[in-house]
């Protein structure tokens, strides 16, 4: 089929959930479309409700077990009852994370046009396979932005970065988000205002971040080995990449052009790196890299203000000549 040939996001969302979890897909968006967010949290709240009911009457029901002498077959068919009664709550509650998940992704996807390619089955099986059981609101934006972006641009995600997202608790993707607000990118253009991402990394700053060197931004050793233990982070705390090179411009001049093949990108924006005296003949950057997978994750993690990491950052670049600019792009 032709990549080119454009169509309703909305429209490929239903392919993609049509493809995981069948005929549903129509009607699971229906309340998006006609009442969007207000339905959502009543929803929400009458399963909430349900659910604190259920537990109740099942921890109830197990404490009169536990103390009566009756253990005839009458009891047996009542707990059966309440077995089989759990077991079609928790699939109701499967249903409705994945319901959340997929009302998230329309929100994000709105009106935009996406290529109307066919959705890689495999992929969709193994998301919505996994994504039945996260309840957590924060985990549940995160699982609807990798589907919005599948939808977007089919292979934005991989099937072993899925694999690390179903393992991501939350306090580990807080930890994830800390550093990918640190994290520094180079990216290269790929057409219709598209980007590839080549290298993502926290500059050490001349430090050893085995040794604690980045310990005052929240980034201590035994984060960086979680965050490595997840695969999200290369086992060497202080690689370094060259291709920074490319981002920095060879005199600095008001005159110099600024279409540079490769971008520069910090904290979600993109930047110029300007010498500041003499022309800079090679530059390196060492630092904590993200795996492929990190960085595919990256792309959809918001970042926080790190302001006393971003004067260092400054700083650091001084000391090499360096001088960081935003612009737009």
């Amino acid at each position: 089929m032709d990549i080119n040939v454009k169509i309703p996001a909305l429209e490929k969302l239903v392919d993609y959930v049509a493809s995981g979890v069948g005929s549903v897909a129509g009607p699971m968006l229906a309340p998006w479309k006609a009442r969007k967010e207000t339905e959502a949290r009543l929803v929400a709240a009458r399963g909430k409700k349900e659910e604190l009911k259920l537990e109740a009457e099942a921890q109830a029901e197990a404490r009169r077990i536990l103390v009566s002498p009756d253990t005839g077959s009458g009891r047996v068919i009542t707990i059966d009852e309440k077995i089989s009664q759990r077991i079609q709550f928790q699939e109701e509650k499967r249903q409705r994370n994945i319901h959340k998940v997929v009302l998230l992704a329309a929100e994000k996807l709105g009106d935009k046009e996406v290529p109307n390619h066919e959705p890689d089955h495999d992929w969709t099986a193994r998301f919505f396979n996994d994504v039945k059981d996260v309840s957590s609101e924060e985990m549940q934006l995160l699982w609807a932005k990798v589907l919005a972006g599948q939808v977007e641009r089919s292979g934005n995600t991989s099937l072993r970065t899925l694999s690390i997202l179903k393992n991501l608790d939350q306090s580990t993707a807080e930890l994830f988000r800390k550093l990918c607000s640190a994290c520094v990118s180079l990216r290269s253009k790929s057409g219709e205002g598209q980007y590839q991402l080549l290298d993502a990394r926290v500059p050490s700053l001349d430090g050893e971040p085995g040794l604690n060197a980045l310990s005052k931004y929240g980034l201590d050793f035994g984060v960086l080995n979680v965050l490595n233990e997840h695969g999200l982070i290369i086992s060497d705390y202080n690689s370094f990449c060259s291709g920074y090179m490319s981002c920095i411009l060879r005199r600095p001049s008001t005159e110099e052009p600024l279409s540079l093949v490769l971008h520069f990108t910090y904290q979600g924006q993109s930047w110029i790196l300007s010498p500041i005296k003499d022309p800079v003949s090679e530059f390196e950057l060492s630092g904590v890299a993200l795996t492929k997978s990190g960085m595919e994750l990256s792309n959809i993690v918001d970042v926080e203000p790190m302001e006393e990491y971003t004067q260092d950052l400054e700083r650091f670049l001084e000391r090499k000549n360096l001088k960081m600019f935003k612009i737009d792009g």
